[in-house]
């Protein structure tokens, strides 16, 4: 028996000297949310300091969870004492490894906003996220302060007390303890919280910490107590207020070396002059940029702003600080406040309308990022109607107005709305071509770059004409810009760039291969003047140089230009630009040993960036792996190719939703080389998971982007070809069908559209080999062969009368 405990050691939760008993309502909630069907979920436990949470997570974890049956428990105690970033770097290893069904307990003192902020984010990686307030003391009091007694008892070899529980106010569990141990001690129990802790600090000198420490600094109260801990206690012993200001204010610059939970409890309980010491240093650090601390100094200074456009601006402050620190509901919010303000100051003076238009603008911002979309589009339209009003009656300001059009294009854009946006975005082009030749000095600029916005569009809507034009009118202007000023050659070298990779994508490879090399000519010449920023670009451009010259059946130059580009990023050590790189030269080389060595490469660099970084370099991962499974299947090693596919597939199930709207096409377009060699193969189950995956992603994407749906359809297209290789032909008819029917929810003329037709035809020839209603199958497919024949397709179109040849002998 261990006589020699301190207090401390005696109420550590973790010792569990008192056994852990009573909570079974909460046990109860607990199991439900762990049995819930929600694949990965969190919840909040808050409560005061002394409630009992730490022994109540050890005891779910250690009797109510088993991790083969349950999946994965992370614990996170004191979650409210941690960093986002902590929590963060936690989080992110459930994308790695491990059981995908996760729980994530977390237990706190307090919520507020950085439990908002962190709740918002933990719901990014698909987290269903909840929080319970425990109650600060047990229902049985009696039973709890008896038990309590008997194992102090035990520990300290003295009889134990029998007497009733005291009554404290504003009790916890602790509180209960330190009665229960001053009791055995042979000293009154019955007095208020301040009296137990002294008495009890009459008999122990010894090492404390967590509430104890607290407890004992309230009482003592020492001439130069720990900021930290002083902070901690104040929130629960409001006389220790004071001493936090006073030594705050005597040497302002130990809040930089305060931890982040102390330091926002000063932020909240401190005078004002403890709030402004606060924000001189906080708001200059840029490690608190993503910490909910500066939003919280701006929303109590708002409170002394002297007059309605200085709380405006506030507002406005107070609404950027909590989007980029996760606080997203909270900075609509604000901006709505800042709005309201600006409203009123519009109402007292018309000329402070250029101001609302401007806060209505980040207001349509901000709920965006809260998926408000009904919302976006009326505050969006406001500020364009009174943008145009400004306009009319001051033509001086027909710069914002352009600039709010070319805003709003992009929230059209991202809201899956394109014939608004390019509506949008080419008024602002237009306005912006009047400017350039007014003002060209001013404007060429902002032309030439919106021009080149305008040809990516038409080069998303297939109207590959016009974005050409449009490209080429920009590079005209950039021309003309680096001609008159120096300063403009890399802006000209980017749009060179940019325009090649279009002109690449649309199979014009001589016209490519020109522009391409006059960018590379252009940045090797930046490069030599100033390689720290112009060498990553240098490289990129000879990564898009060499895709034209593949496309020009140059393979050695392609394959040379392309591993120069690699030795740049090598040089450069940006470890991110050496994967693409690498990746590049996979598809580029036309060599086996070459491709094979720069995918087994990219993969562990990638693997490296990933272990660093999940989020971002997760998706990385998935690609260079996908690439590199497709080489070893070609060089006949399956073994090691499906063991790779197999880390691809675990990958992609474990990727959130946010993760997936940002790096999912690019993947999936990534996977279909090596689904289709799988195929090949005839590795039909593994193409069947990997064509399901793919589809997965599609879906998901095909109501976010103008091409979403065709993407859509390609993959179910995609997908009944993988189910005829495996010999499923009943679900891949089906699965046809399904491609056919979403075909004509586009609405678009399907009479001119190749890629219906081929739908078609692979519809009919399943219905051929299933014996399926074959005189209509017959006359879909005449009617592909006459759409074939229209738009000019003769590959497609020898499969369409192969089709009709088959049905016509059925």
């Amino acid at each position: 028996m261990d006589r020699a405990l301190s207090v401390a050691a005696l109420l550590d939760p973790t010792r569990q000297v008192v056994p852990f008993h009573g909570r079974e309502s909460e046990l109860q909630a607990l199991t439900h949310w762990r049995d819930s069907p929600a694949p990965a979920a969190s919840l909040l436990l808050h409560a005061p300091a002394g409630a009992g949470k730490t022994r109540l997570l050890r005891h779910f974890q250690e009797e109510h969870w088993d991790d083969e049956e349950h999946g994965r428990l992370l614990l996170i105690d004191d979650a409210d004492r941690l960093t986002w970033n902590d929590v963060f770097l936690q989080l992110q290893d459930t994308l790695r490894h491990g059981p995908e069904r996760t729980r994530v307990l977390l237990a706190a003192r307090t919520t507020g906003w950085w439990w908002s902020s962190t709740r918002q984010r933990i719901a990014d990686f698909d987290h269903e996220v909840t929080d319970v307030a425990l109650a600060p003391t047990l229902d049985d009091r009696a039973e709890s302060f008896t038990l309590a007694c008997q194992h102090f008892a035990k520990q300290l070899n003295v009889t134990a007390p029998d007497e009733p529980p005291p009554n404290i106010a504003g009790e916890t569990v602790l509180d209960l303890h330190l009665a229960a141990l001053t009791a055995v001690h042979g000293d009154p129990c019955d007095v208020n919280r301040t009296q137990l802790v002294r008495q009890l600090l009459k008999r122990d000198n010894g090492p404390k910490n967590g509430r104890i420490a607290e407890d004992y600094l309230a009482v003592a109260t020492p001439d130069a107590p720990d900021p930290d801990l002083l902070a901690r206690a104040a929130q629960r012993w409001p006389h220790l207020r004071a001493k936090l200001d006073e030594i705050i204010d005597a040497n302002p610059k130990i809040v930089l070396d305060m931890e982040r939970d102390s330091l926002r409890a000063a932020a909240e309980i401190g005078s004002f002059t403890t709030l402004e010491h606060i924000a001189r240093h906080v708001f200059r650090d840029e490690r608190f940029a993503t910490d909910p601390i500066p939003s919280t100094i701006t929303k109590r200074l708002i409170d002394r702003a002297q007059d309605t456009l200085e709380r405006a601006e506030m507002y406005g402050m107070l609404s950027a600080r909590s989007a980029v620190c996760g606080l997203r509901e909270e900075a609509v919010e604000a901006s709505k406040q800042e709005v309201e303000c600006y409203r009123e100051l519009v109402e007292q003076d018309r000329e402070n309308r250029p101001l609302l238009a401007d806060s209505l603008g980040d207001l349509g911002l901000r709920l965006l990022a809260v998926h408000r979309t009904e919302e976006v589009l009326q505050v969006s339209e406001e500020a364009i109607r009174l943008w145009h009003e400004i306009a009319i009656d001051d033509p001086e300001t027909t710069p914002h107005l352009a600039s709010a059009l070319e805003q709003i294009s992009y929230r059209y854009q991202t809201l899956g709305m394109p014939e608004e946006s390019m509506d949008a975005i080419s008024r602002a082009t237009l306005m912006y071509q009047e400017l350039a030749k007014m003002h060209p000095a001013l404007f060429r600029a902002d032309f030439a770059r919106v021009a080149a916005i305008v040809a990516r569009r038409y080069h998303a809507e297939g109207e590959n004409t016009h974005a050409a034009d449009s490209m080429q009118l920009s590079i005209a202007n950039w021309r003309i810009l680096s001609r008159e000023d120096p300063r403009y050659e890399p802006e000209l070298a980017r749009n060179l760039a940019a325009a090649g990779s279009m002109l690449v994508e649309l199979r014009r490879a001589e016209a490519a291969d020109e522009t391409l090399k006059e960018a590379v000519e252009v940045f090797r010449r930046l490069a030599v003047v100033n390689p720290q920023t112009f060498q990553p670009e240098l490289a990129d451009a000879l990564m898009r140089h060499s895709q034209a010259l593949r496309d020009l059946c140059e393979d050695p130059d392609a394959k040379l230009t392309a591993q120069e580009a690699v030795m740049l990023w090598r040089e450069t050590g940006d470890r991110k630009g050496l994967g693409t790189a690498l990746l590049n030269v996979v598809k580029v080389a036309h060599d086996y040993d070459a491709e094979l060595a720069a995918a087994q490469e990219a993969v562990d660099v990638y693997r490296e960036l990933a272990a660093e970084n999940t989020v971002w370099h997760q998706a990385d991962l998935a690609i260079a792996l996908s690439m590199l499974t497709e080489q070893l299947l070609v060089q006949d090693e399956a073994d090691k190719a499906l063991i790779s596919a197999a880390e691809v597939f675990d990958i992609v199930r474990r990727l959130p939703s946010q993760l997936i709207d940002f790096f999912g096409a690019k993947l999936a377009i990534a996977m279909q080389p090596m689904t289709a060699t799988l195929s090949e193969m005839e590795y039909h189950a593994h193409a069947l998971e990997s064509s399901e995956l793919m589809l997965d992603i599609w879906r998901a994407l095909k109501d976010k982007s103008p091409s979403g749906l065709g993407a859509y359809i390609g993959a179910v297209q995609q997908h009944a070809c993988k189910l005829r290789g495996a010999e499923r032909r009943v679900e891949a008819r089906n699965t046809a069908h399904t491609a056919v029917v979403l075909w004509h929810l586009t609405g678009k003329d399907l009479d001119r559209e190749a890629g219906y037709a081929d739908t078609l035809t692979i519809y009919a020839r399943l219905c051929a080999e299933t014996k399926y209603q074959l005189r209509k199958a017959l006359q879909l497919t005449h009617r592909a062969v006459k759409i074939m024949r229209e738009v000019g397709e003769p590959v497609k179109l020898e499969f369409a009368l192969e089709t009709v040849e088959a049905l016509s002998s059925s």
